[in-house]
């Protein structure tokens, strides 16, 4: 009896030190498919100086669409597919709402907006680079950071093609705002002039 119960000790440690190794080798390949997937990310990233694309926009349960331009950094230009004659444009200071059917356009510091994070690059760098993400599965990359206005912000990469895949934050009535990409092209040419803001006058 002493000798089987001996025996049965020794085959539960050396189950245990099985399962150990075999963790071990679980958590030094991840840890190594991660930061081949961060260095990914990373050089993909600073390769990308414009953006093209499709966008669905959502506000809780408002949906709008349409196109956008950016360019690195703080430049952008969306144009929305409705009646109004919607546009937002940044032009790396202000943010600019333009609704043209009114004839009215809407002011904003580019600093207290979430596209302060969006737009500038080096921020989302810093952030990969300090960083885990958040959570990875089968096609999404997500990293979350908190803004100083303590709003959370999470950006979303595709994990095939390592690009921009959308965003989600919530505006200033806490109200969820996510914004999907479709059809993105990377590295067009733009000029600095489309991201000039007009005046109501011109509308």
């Amino acid at each position: 009896m002493l000798v089987k119960g001996k025996y049965c000790r020794l085959n539960l440690k050396t189950k245990f030190k099985f399962i150990f190794i075999k963790l071990s080798f679980y958590l030094f390949f991840l840890s190594s498919a991660n930061a081949t997937l961060q260095e990914k990310l990373i050089k993909n990233l600073e390769q990308t100086r414009t953006l093209s694309f499709n966008f669905v926009q959502k506000i809780e349960e408002k949906k709008e669409v349409g196109n956008c331009y950016i360019k690195y950094p703080l430049l952008m230009r969306c144009d929305y597919k409705d009646l109004k004659g919607k546009s937002l444009i940044s032009n790396g200071k202000t943010v600019a709402i333009i609704k043209k059917k009114y004839k009215k356009i809407y002011y904003y510091p580019i600093k207290v907006t979430p596209l302060i994070t969006i737009l500038e690059k080096n921020k989302i760098l810093n952030l990969m680079k300090n960083n885990k993400p958040l959570k990875i599965n089968e096609n999404t990359i997500e990293y979350k950071i908190i803004q100083k206005n303590s709003n959370i912000l999470k950006i979303f990469f595709d994990l095939n093609s390592f690009n921009l895949k959308g965003w989600e934050t919530k505006d200033s009535y806490s109200n969820k705002v996510s914004f999907i990409i479709s059809n993105l092209k990377i590295n067009n040419q733009i000029v600095d002039d489309f991201f000039k803001i007009p005046k109501e006058d011109d509308l």
